[in-house]
């Protein structure tokens, strides 16, 4: 068996995680934030899911009907960072 060198192997790595795209790991997307006007935090993805949570606490006020439960989990962790 040949072996790869290190420098090898680190570009097909990179070559690998350069490839993959939030298509292709939706639970990687970063969401578009919204303050709104009440206070509350709206939280937008690419498939039309729109979480909206409470103003000082991540819980979560509504959801759409897009979205999945990793939607929700990305939501809150953005919110918790707040």
């Amino acid at each position: 068996m040949r072996m790869m060198s290190p420098l090898c192997l680190a570009l097909l790595v990179l070559a690998g995680c350069e490839a993959m795209s939030a298509h292709d790991r939706p639970m990687d997307e970063v969401p578009r934030e919204q303050r709104l006007p009440n206070g509350d935090r709206q939280y937008g993805f690419q498939n039309g899911c729109v979480i909206v949570l409470e103003p000082q606490r991540a819980v979560v006020k509504s959801e759409g009907t897009v979205c999945a439960l990793h939607h929700r989990d990305i939501a809150l962790l953005y919110a918790s960072a707040d």
